[in-house]
């Protein structure tokens, strides 16, 4: 009895010793070690992981999104603004509104706050704090109430340096290789935008508010030149005309039988910025009498303006008689 108590004291005391050696002489150290390491790359991960699903945020795709989601988010593919497509150029207001919310969105951009990293000693989850920024979009709308179209509101908000923040708790899990993102719809916030069913013009000529001749021979009560060679057309324009690079042609014609002559076709006239378009037509001799237009084609859609009028030509009858005088005095 005494011998196999012996025995057993000794295996135990043995398979102590064992365990002794295997130890490290500061486990606490160790730990800490592995901890740190763990925790480093856990984080770079994540801010890899990060910086692919702002990219997809932006773009606004779904299925870049789910790559780096740990499960399917259910609300954020709905929430996403997907610019619409149209095959004949035409955009609804509905669709321009997504468009803006889209333009929006692709300022996306976010920032990890890394001292906000949470996670238990060799867990495969943790927390951590995400700022994502966009643009600050009311800056645009404050300036204008309308605008050309969805593409002229992008331009303005390129040159926008104030965003609006917000901050994310983001939870992410490892899975093999993969830090991945577990609370997507959280994010649904970001494409939550108000006031962006903007007003638009019909027309790029919507800024011209009024159009009148003038020159030497014109008379403004019976819309008519008389004995000119020189049409001269002015284009009143709104304040916010001089937002623009105007693209425009103009033609100068006369209406005849069976069908108008065009007397002068401009090309293409690039004008930075103006307060008004002033355009003097010359001829190389007193005009012919005659109905006549003068009509502003622009580069931006498909609208026309212009003004008609009348021209009289009292020296050509005056010419007539005094030659037909002479001709009888002579007779």
């Amino acid at each position: 009895m005494g011998k196999k108590l012996i025995a057993t004291v000794l295996v135990t005391f043995f398979t102590m010793s064992l365990v002794s050696c295997s130890l490290p002489a500061d486990p606490n150290s160790t730990l800490e070690t592995h901890s740190r390491e763990n925790r480093i790359e856990f984080e770079k991960n994540i801010v890899e992981t990060v910086g692919r699903i702002t990219d997809a945020l932006a773009e606004c795709d779904y299925e870049d999104l789910l790559e780096y989601c740990s499960e399917t988010p259910e609300l954020i593919g709905d929430a996403m603004p997907v610019a619409p497509e149209s095959a004949d150029g035409s955009l609804s207001n509905t669709d321009k509104k997504k468009m803006v919310e889209n333009m929006i969105a692709g300022t996306i951009t976010s920032r990890v706050e890394k001292e906000t990293f949470k996670t238990e000693f060799w867990s495969e989850e943790c927390t951590i704090d995400v700022t994502f920024s966009y643009k600050d979009y009311n800056q645009v709308t404050l300036q204008r109430d309308v605008f050309l179209n969805p593409g002229d509101f992008n331009s303005r908000l390129l040159d926008v340096t104030d965003t609006i923040d917000q901050v994310f708790t983001l939870k992410f899990k490892k899975v093999g290789n993969k830090v991945l993102l577990a609370n997507a719809d959280s994010l649904v916030p970001l494409y939550d935008y108000k006031n962006t069913d903007l007003n638009y013009m019909r027309s790029f000529f919507d800024m011209v508010e009024r159009i009148y001749m003038t020159g030497e021979g014109w008379d403004q009560y019976t819309d008519s030149y008389t004995n000119t060679d020189t049409f001269e057309i002015v284009l009143v324009l709104s304040p916010n005309a001089s937002d623009y690079i105007w693209e425009y042609v103009y033609r100068v014609s006369n209406e005849t039988s069976p069908n108008w002559t065009h007397l002068y076709t401009s090309g293409k006239i690039v004008d930075k910025y103006p307060s008004e378009i002033r355009i003097t037509y010359t001829a190389d001799h007193i005009i012919e009498e005659g109905f006549y237009c003068i009509l502003f084609y622009n580069y931006y859609d498909d609208t026309i303006i212009g003004y008609e009028f009348d021209v009289f030509n009292t020296l050509t009858s005056e010419t007539e008689n005094t030659s037909e005088t002479s001709e009888t005095t002579e007779g």
